[in-house]
């Protein structure tokens, strides 16, 4: 199949960190930032506590604009940090590490991005970004000198509605300047990334490096470097 824009998530497709656990390990980081020490079991069993309850595993109403944006990931955090024991005032310092988060500083670029990018651009497919982030997005994209490959981004902070909102789809297809039929979107989480994509009329490609997601029997591939031989780029 023939595609003139690919468009890309970001968490966890783009950036995050070498690992099948990677949001996880960024509640780790932050304990360490304010002086604490907790365990990776020790975040999963909190933080899927902490989704039973509605204000957090809801799916709108979390990233669709800056202050909501803040307000859910500081009050998260918070939450599973007073669960595994973590006391006092937490919110100074989760704001701080927020803001440093924001910054770009502690996320990595997947080995395979960079080499799949260049290839695209090459060839002369268009590139664009939809992503669940705040305001922030295209600071974090110029920091590891990604922001150069795409044509556009559309941002839940911004675009004031957030994934799997077939709302955000539909403004990312019409950014992409490309018939619905020649447009491919790639991201990590079937739920929120693939089907409501195909929802939207886009063809999807899950990004599973981890092999996590096989019971749900969608088009997969474990490295991004499998795309241009997918749309026929050699």
């Amino acid at each position: 199949m023939f595609y003139e824009t690919v468009i890309f998530d970001a968490a966890g497709t783009l950036v995050g960190r070498d690992s099948p656990d990677f949001f996880e390990e960024f509640f780790v980081v932050a304990a360490g930032e304010l002086g604490a020490a907790i365990t990776l079991d020790q975040v999963k069993a909190a933080l899927s506590k902490a989704m039973e309850e509605p204000r957090f595993g809801k799916r709108d109403g979390r990233m669709s604009t800056p202050e909501q944006t803040r307000r859910y990931f500081v009050d998260l955090y918070a939450h599973v940090f007073g669960a595994v024991g973590i006391k006092g005032d937490l919110q100074s310092g989760l704001q701080q590490y927020y803001d440093r988060f924001q910054d770009g500083r502690y996320l990595d670029v997947y080995d395979d991005v960079r080499p799949t990018l260049e290839r695209l651009k090459d060839r002369g497919v268009r590139l664009g970004v939809l992503s669940n982030w705040s305001e922030h997005l295209s600071r974090v994209l110029k920091r590891h000198d990604l922001d150069r490959y795409f044509s556009f981004l559309v941002v839940s902070a911004e675009a004031g509605c957030e994934k799997p909102d077939e709302r955000i789809f539909r403004m990312a297809i019409d950014r992409a300047d490309a018939p619905v039929d020649r447009i491919l979107y790639i991201g990590d989480y079937p739920e929120e990334d693939i089907l409501p994509a195909e929802r939207a009329g886009l063809d999807a490609l899950l990004i599973d490096r981890y092999e996590k997601y096989g019971r749900y029997r969608l088009p997969s591939i474990r490295q991004l470097t499998d795309v241009p031989g997918l749309l026929g780029i050699t």
